[in-house]
């Protein structure tokens, strides 16, 4: 399965030891994300330490080992896909437009992602982390 991953899974999984941690390090899933999610990581950074009561070393290591599960994608790869991605979502969240330009991009299954608004459109699939254990379990990964 190729997944597109959302910020949120990614920060949740950073944040806390959580079923996104455990399924995005444990996962034989294919795991893309736009460029921007770096942005977003480096951003809010001090903050998601401070969340995470992991030092700044274990923090870094952490996320070392969570980004080499996914393969960041370069906005050159996906923006010609860009407006398309604004019809589609820009009049629920803006900030979504880059996940949607990648799902439309790039072969996948769909988005993963806690984030209600990607549940509010309808051309690209989207799974929550429950939605994602349950693939798991049915296909006997755990």
């Amino acid at each position: 399965m190729i997944l597109i991953v959302d910020a949120n899974v990614v920060i949740s999984a950073l944040i806390r030891n959580s079923k996104s941690r455990e399924l995005l390090t444990i996962s034989p899933f294919t795991f893309y994300s736009p460029d921007t999610l770096l942005e977003s990581i480096e951003k809010y950074k001090e903050e998601f330490i401070q969340k995470s009561e992991l030092s700044d070393k274990d923090f870094e290591t952490l996320l070392g080992f969570i980004l080499e599960k996914i393969t960041i994608v370069n906005q050159r790869e996906y923006k010609p896909k860009l407006e398309q991605a604004r019809d589609i979502i820009s009049h629920i969240d803006i900030g979504d437009v880059n996940y949607i330009a990648l799902a439309l991009s790039v072969e996948n299954d769909g988005i993963w992602s806690d984030d209600t608004h990607f549940q509010k459109q309808d051309k690209i699939k989207v799974y929550k982390t429950e939605d994602i254990v349950r693939l798991m379990e049915k296909e006997n990964f755990e």
